[in-house]
């Protein structure tokens, strides 16, 4: 089936369906790449968070399900931490490059 409209976007789907992620996000995605396994390792060291977290969820039926809570749990715990460590690492640099704020030692 051929198209009779042209297939080139309008503002509106280009400002829906189109992004540029900024120069902040872009060292954010670049260091969290570079740093995944502590992601990874913090799924080992957060069980007990995870666990805790859990435990007070009503309605889970089954020793599978909480499991799989858990497991939740530990991923979600662990990309935030991810996250604020990405944050820690490239958000000087950036505050530095981009408005001259230098951290105070």
């Amino acid at each position: 089936m051929q198209r009779d409209s042209d297939p080139t976007p309008n503002e509106l789907q280009r400002a829906f369906f189109e992004y540029t992620p900024t120069d902040l996000e872009e060292s954010l995605i670049q260091w969290t790449r570079e740093h995944w396994p502590m992601a990874a390792r913090g799924m080992v060291y957060n069980k007990a968070e995870a666990d805790n977290m859990v435990s007070g969820v009503p309605g889970l039926r089954s020793d599978e399900s909480r499991l799989v809570l858990s497991v939740a749990a530990r991923i979600a715990i662990s990309e935030r931490e991810l996250l604020i460590r990405g944050l820690a690492a490239t958000l000087p640099d950036w505050l530095e490059e981009r408005y001259g704020l230098t951290p105070k030692a």
